[in-house]
C-alpha cells in the first residue's frame, strides 16, 4: 500500500506539475502581453476587474466545499451525487441571493458599466469551473483538476497571444474577457464529465443547514485570507492610480506563481490523503504530515530561488522602466507568498482535525494587520506601502497558525 502510495503521488505530482507549470507560464505571457500590446495601467485596469471576480467567486462558493470535501472522504459516506447535487442546490439558492447584491460594484464605478456583461458571464463560468475543480480534487483526480484548471486560466491566454501577434483582433481588453469565458466554459465541460455526476440524489435541506454551519468559519476566514490578498489593489486605487494598481499587479501575479508550484506539487495531491489519515489516528496522520511538511519546505525554496533569477531577464525583455524602478515591491511580494506557502504546513495540521476556529481566528489576525498597515502605509508610499503590509499580513497569518497548531499538538501530549 506504501509503495502504491509513493507511485500515484510521484505520476501525479509530474503530470500536476506540467499542467501547473504551463499555466504558470500562460498567466506570465497574459500580463507581458497586456504591457506589451497595451499598457501597464490597462494591466491595473484588468487586475481591478480580475480581483473583483476573484472575490465574488468565494463569496458565491461560501467555502462550502470544505464541509463538503470531509463528507465525501468519511469512511461512511454515501453515493458522491447525494452531496455533490446538494452542494448544487445550495449555489443555486445562493446565486439568487448574490447576484442582484453585486450590481453595488457597477454603482460605485468599482468596474466599468461596460464589462457588465463579461464580469457576470465569467463570475458564473469561473465559479462553476472551481467548485468543479475541487470535487475533482476530493475523488483524488488532481490530474483532471489541473487540466481543467488550464483551461480555464491559461489556454485561452495562448489564443489571444496568437490572434495579437497576427493582428486578428481590435486589441482591447473586451477580447481578454471573450475568450477568459470561453476557457472557464469549455473547463466545466470536461469537469462534468469526468465527474459522471447522475441526477438521483435526494435534496436535504438539513444536511445543507449543516454544511452552511460547518462552511460559516471557513468562508470568514476565507475572506479575511482574501482581505489579505487583495486589499492592496483597491487601497492603491483609491489613494494613486491605476498605473501602481498594474504595477503590483504584474509583481503579484509572479510572486504567486510560487504559490501555485507549491499547491500543485504538494497541496492538491496529498491533502486528501492528510484528511484520510486524520480519520485512522494521530500516528497514522503524523506520518504522511511529517513528509507534506518537508516536501512544501523543499518546494518553497525551489520556487524562491527560480522567481528570483527569472526577474530578471524578464524585465530586461520588456524593457519598461515604470517595473524595473519598483523591483523591490517584486521582492517584498515573493517573500509574502513564501509565509503562505509555510502557513499551509500548520494550516492542514488544524483543518484535517477540524479547528475550524483556530484557522478563522489567525485568518483574522492576519487581516486586521494587513488594513492597519494598509491604511498607514500606502497613501504615503504607494504600491511599496502595500508590499509591506502584505509581507506583515502574511508573516501573522502563518505563525499565528504555526502558534496554534504546536499548542494543538502540546494539548495532545499532556
Amino acid at each position: 500500500m506504501k509503495k502504491l502510495l509513493k507511485t500515484i503521488l510521484r505520476k501525479d505530482r509530474i503530470l500536476n506539475l506540467v499542467y501547473r507549470g504551463l499555466t504558470i507560464i500562460f498567466k506570465f505571457l497574459l500580463s507581458i502581453i497586456i504591457v506589451k500590446k497595451l499598457s501597464v495601467q490597462d494591466l491595473g485596469v484588468y487586475g481591478i476587474f480580475q480581483t473583483t471576480v476573484t472575490l465574488m467567486v468565494y463569496i458565491l462558493g461560501f467555502d462550502f466545499y470544505t464541509y463538503n470535501a470531509r463528507e465525501l472522504l468519511k469512511t461512511n459516506s454515501k453515493d458522491p451525487s447525494f452531496y455533490i447535487g446538494n452542494q448544487m442546490v445550495f449555489h443555486a439558492i445562493f446565486y439568487l441571493l448574490i447576484i442582484p447584491l453585486s450590481l453595488f460594484l457597477f454603482f460605485n464605478n468599482v468596474i466599468s458599466t461596460e464589462y457588465i456583461i463579461y464580469f457576470y458571464l465569467i463570475l458564473i463560468a469561473e465559479h462553476i469551473s472551481q467548485e468543479i475543480y475541487r470535487i475533482l480534487i476530493v475523488l483524488k483526480k488532481s490530474v483532471i483538476a489541473s487540466f481543467t484548471l488550464l483551461l480555464r486560466t491559461g489556454l485561452w491566454i495562448f489564443v489571444l497571444y496568437i490572434l495579437w501577434a497576427f493582428n486578428l483582433t481590435s486589441q482591447t481588453i473586451r477580447d481578454i474577457f471573450l475568450l477568459w469565458s470561453i476557457g472557464a466554459l469549455i473547463s466545466i465541460m470536461i469537469g462534468v464529465f469526468y465527474i459522471r455526476f447522475r441526477f438521483n440524489f435526494t435534496v436535504d435541506f438539513a444536511w445543507i443547514k449543516r454544511g452552511i454551519k460547518v462552511a460559516t468559519p471557513f468562508f470568514i476566514a476565507t475572506i479575511f485570507y482574501k482581505i489579505i490578498e487583495f486589499s492592496g489593489r483597491y487601497f492603491i486605487d483609491f489613494y494613486w492610480t491605476k498605473e501602481e494598481v498594474g504595477i503590483f499587479t504584474f509583481f503579484s501575479g509572479i510572486a504567486n506563481a510560487m504559490f501555485v508550484f507549491v499547491q500543485s506539487t504538494v497541496i492538491i495531491v496529498m491533502s486528501p490523503y492528510l484528511i484520510e489519515a486524520s480519520n485512522k489516528g494521530i500516528k497514522e496522520f503524523s506520518k504522511i504530515f511529517k513528509n507534506y511538511k518537508n516536501q512544501i519546505l523543499y518546494t518553497t525554496g525551489i520556487g524562491f530561488l527560480l522567481a528570483s533569477v527569472f526577474i530578471y531577464p524578464l524585465l530586461m525583455y520588456l524593457n519598461n522602466d515604470l517595473l524595473t524602478q519598483n523591483i523591490v515591491v517584486f521582492f517584498l511580494l515573493l517573500l509574502a507568498v513564501t509565509f503562505f506557502c509555510f502557513s499551509y504546513i500548520p494550516h492542514y495540521g488544524l483543518y484535517a482535525f477540524h479547528k475550524d476556529k483556530q484557522l478563522l481566528w489567525a485568518s483574522l489576525i492576519g487581516a486586521i494587520i494587513n488594513i492597519i498597515a494598509n491604511f498607514a502605509l500606502v497613501p504615503s508610499y504607494g504600491v511599496l506601502g502595500a508590499a509591506i503590509a502584505q509581507v506583515l499580513s502574511m508573516m501573522s497569518l502563518f505563525l499565528s497558525k504555526e502558534f496554534l497548531h504546536k499548542k494543538l499538538n502540546n494539548e495532545r501530549i499532556s
